[in-house]
């Protein structure tokens, strides 16, 4: 290994010192005080708080190591890259309602379509959408928090020690494994699942592989983090608003059926499947 290669995997190591240890600080003293569960206040005051800190790992390994702020993908030029910040608002709606079709069509009975299209409410739904729009937009920030960090500073710094398809999983499964101590507490898979909570580790980090790619693609063309904060915070409140508003005109939809682990793997698989295919043409497009 170069002297190279090994100045950039010290930073590596550094930077996930700071993205890893004070989140998982907060949910172990978040979990002494009130378990392993999500049903609490201060559980997002713990989410909040763990989505900033990769933003803080990223500015604070740079003054470490004296590694400066040059190329950290903090600043975007408007021209030429609406397109890119149009995609980034739209496509979580759209992987959104896909999902909610997926849902429909693999874990409810044939019937279940008409009840949902009879009491569907389009104004409702466009009311919802731009709702979830402008919310995720203030809010985007936090979404910063975790860009700026996961593809503004720990993807860039892989893909210069390994292939980029060999970065973008490293990066994803690092990611994914930094939602562990939520996981644990049920977030997204609940707990009622086989081999709980070893098996919702291993989807989310290949959820976060999928999704990742696109971020990471939509942070290339861009050349900012600006666009994927924004489709990360959009994916993180659109994503159950709009499948539940879908669903909820059946009677299928209930709390058994939310509580199954094939809920959230049924959802996650068509997200991740559009996502991956919108990172591919972004990538043909971009060469």
């Amino acid at each position: 290994m170069t002297n190279e290669k090994k100045l950039i995997l010290k930073r590596i190591l550094i930077y996930l010192c700071f993205a890893f240890i004070p989140p998982f600080i907060a949910a172990f003293v978040y979990v002494g005080f009130f378990g392993w569960t999500i049903d609490n206040l201060w559980y997002q005051v713990l989410t909040s708080f763990s989505m900033i800190c990769p933003a803080i790992a990223n500015i604070l390994t740079r003054i470490v190591t004296k590694e400066g702020f040059e190329n950290c993908l903090f600043k975007m030029k408007i021209k030429g890259n609406i397109r890119y910040l149009v995609l980034a608002f739209l496509l979580p709606v759209l992987y959104s309602t896909v999902s909610a079709f997926a849902v429909a069509l693999f874990l409810m009975p044939s019937d279940a379509f008409g009840e949902i299209f009879k009491n569907f409410d389009f104004g409702e739904f466009f009311s919802m959408v731009i709702y979830v729009l402008a919310f995720g937009s203030l809010l985007s920030l936090f979404g910063f928090g975790e860009e700026f960090g996961w593809r503004g500073y720990l993807t860039p710094k892989l893909e210069k020690i390994m292939p980029f398809p060999a970065a973008i999983v490293v990066s994803g499964i690092i990611w994914g494994m930094w939602h562990a101590p939520i996981i644990a507490c049920g977030h997204n898979f609940g707990k009622d699942y086989f081999m709980y909570p070893y098996t919702g580790f291993v989807l989310m980090c290949v959820f976060c592989i999928l999704i990742g790619f696109y971020f990471t693609m939509l942070t290339k063309a861009a050349n900012s983090t600006i666009p994927a904060s924004i489709a990360h915070i959009i994916n993180n409140n659109t994503f159950a608003l709009i499948m539940g508003l879908w669903l909820s005109g059946t009677q299928y939809f209930n709390e058994d059926m939310i509580s199954s682990i094939n809920y959230p793997m049924t959802s996650l698989f068509a997200a991740s499947v559009i996502c991956l295919v919108t990172g591919i043409i972004i990538l043909i497009k971009k060469k």
